[in-house]
């Protein structure tokens, strides 16, 4: 599996991710990249890990996921089919067009995603605290209450 995205600050940084067990050896000159390996990306992929690990990102993403989903589940709105994700990428299905929740909820400050024409995606950083996710849930609420 490779994934071409940034894992620095701004560095392009691809990253190849394989288990050998299942795949076997990579044949060779079967595997090339433009920016892999050199060392300015490889500094900046190794200190934004280093970050990652020093302020606990996953396990804070995994409970800041859980209350997001959580405070989105708790909105008792009849536009509400389903809320669904994982960690911190949720998702509110809504049995009507998307666009004027996303307008509302940018004119409440959260920026949120459409994710087809029914859907709202909530895609916070990994950085972002309870009283945030509260008040995108509160901000959620209002917008769905109209």
């Amino acid at each position: 599996m490779t994934s071409p995205s940034v894992i620095g600050p701004g560095i392009s940084c691809q990253r190849a991710i394989a288990f050998s067990r299942r795949l076997g050896d990579l044949p060779k000159r079967s595997h090339s990249t433009t920016f892999g390996g050199n060392p300015l990306a490889c500094a900046a992929a190794v200190a934004a890990i280093d970050e990652h690990l020093r302020l606990g990102l996953a396990a804070a993403a995994a409970e800041r996921g859980r209350q997001l989903h959580d405070g989105l589940r708790a909105i008792a709105s009849p536009k509400v089919r389903e809320v669904r994700g994982l960690g911190l990428l949720q998702g509110i299905e809504l049995k009507e067009n998307a666009g004027p929740t996303l307008k509302l909820l940018q004119d409440r400050g959260v920026l949120a995603l459409g994710a087809g024409p029914t859907v709202v995606r909530y895609l916070p950083p990994l950085v972002i605290t309870a009283a945030q996710i509260d008040a995108v849930v509160g901000a959620t609420r209002s917008a769905l209450a109209g």
